[in-house]
């Protein structure tokens, strides 16, 4: 909440809060939705709650259990990022499936138990006060309010989810290294983690699918501050812990032969910059990001490292997980793989017109980016 006599919005909890939740019952066909297939978006939207906010109140958390009789049932949430990031969000669904599945008297691990104790953020350079003044004068002097974004889903959105296995990773991360040897584009030393080819390869077929021609394209990673502050963190932090870096390149450069070579250099300079300070000259961040003009900015949602299909409340693993917000934010997503692999999940969000393409480029693109062995 943020009322007029405060500086700061607080997060209020008295006795007796409650969390907004809905049963729902739905005829739709439960395998379509938790197909792979690209499936219209709105349809998808309909199984989670929104946050019923004002000007000066909003909640942090809803949920919505949606019931397909005899088939299954899906668990939808919203959550408000100013409170709780992904990490602390995923760590709420754990939490809640451990309860379910041992009893309401069950004792939290200590990975799970949470931490509340916001004095343990050092913030030497005062960015609360920078992103505050911020908030406040984005919609005119003193405009202290809470009203989200409000976001709206382009009326022919699709919603896509595609599949890196752990050869695929390697195979590209070969390529990659092979044309940086070749074109002297990147030291042969330089880390180049399984992290940044998914995204790399992933920003290449986006630009290329929705046919961006611009100077410059850009890609928002968010990064988990926990372990990187100084002091650290205790990873069970509850709250919102994450900053982001940014790194752009020429569109024709990406979508060139050495598109995913690039970007992964790119991406992996971004990264490595951060062992500078991962609050190093955060002070202008969403200044320098909402400057970008609209359409050139590409961001990232989920990591792997949620464990999103590890979530269990006692009826075995999910059969799909779905970051649907991802039809409104321009952002892909990253999960681990249902079937327990070191695959990764990418959910992908594109007009129609584009998704055809990308699942053309997507397919393609595994196979023109391995090395081909040839013997005589």
């Amino acid at each position: 909440m943020w009322d007029t006599d405060y500086s700061k919005p607080i997060i209020q909890y008295v006795e007796g809060d409650t969390v907004s939740l809905a049963v729902a019952e739905s005829e739709a066909d439960f395998y379509h939705l938790s197909g792979d297939n690209f499936r219209e978006a709105k349809y998808l939207d309909h199984f989670v709650p929104c946050l019923v906010d004002s000007e000066t109140r909003v909640p942090v958390l809803a949920l919505q259990l949606t019931l397909f009789p005899n088939v299954g049932f899906s668990i939808g949430y919203a959550v408000h990022h100013g409170a709780m990031d992904g990490k602390a969000t995923t760590m709420f669904m754990h939490s809640w499936a451990f309860i379910c599945t041992r009893g309401g008297d069950s004792t939290l691990t200590p990975e799970l138990t949470p931490l509340y104790d916001r004095t343990l953020i050092v913030d030497p350079s005062d960015l609360r006060t920078t992103y505050l003044r911020f908030w406040v004068g984005k919609d005119g002097p003193e405009d202290k309010s809470l009203a989200l974004l409000d976001l709206k889903v382009p009326p022919d959105a699709m919603l896509g989810t595609f599949l890196l296995t752990q050869t695929n990773i390697e195979n590209i991360k070969k390529w990659v290294r092979f044309r940086w040897e070749k074109k002297k584009l990147q030291k042969p030393s330089a880390h180049l983690s399984s992290f940044v080819i998914i995204t790399a390869y992933t920003w290449v077929c986006l630009v290329k699918a929705q046919q961006i021609r611009a100077e410059k394209v850009y890609l928002a990673i968010n990064v988990d501050c926990r372990g990187r502050l100084e002091p650290s963190v205790p990873p069970t932090y509850f709250g919102n812990c994450i900053t982001g870096c940014k790194t752009d390149v020429d569109s024709d450069e990406l979508t060139g032969e050495d598109g995913v070579a690039i970007a992964a250099k790119v991406i992996g300079e971004a990264i490595e910059g951060l062992k500078d300070g991962v609050l190093k000259e955060k002070t202008d961040l969403i200044s320098r990001s909402i400057s970008i003009p609209p359409g050139r900015l590409l961001s990232i949602a989920g990591s792997p490292r949620f464990d999103f299909y590890k979530i269990d409340f006692g009826w075995g693993r999910p059969k799909k997980v779905e970051t649907t917000s991802i039809d409104k934010t321009g952002a892909f997503s990253l999960s681990d793989s249902r079937d327990g692999s070191s695959g990764i999940e990418i959910g992908i969000a594109l007009k129609k017109y584009a998704s055809e393409a990308f699942e053309s480029l997507f397919a393609s693109g595994l196979e023109s980016h391995r090395i081909h062995n040839t013997s005589i």
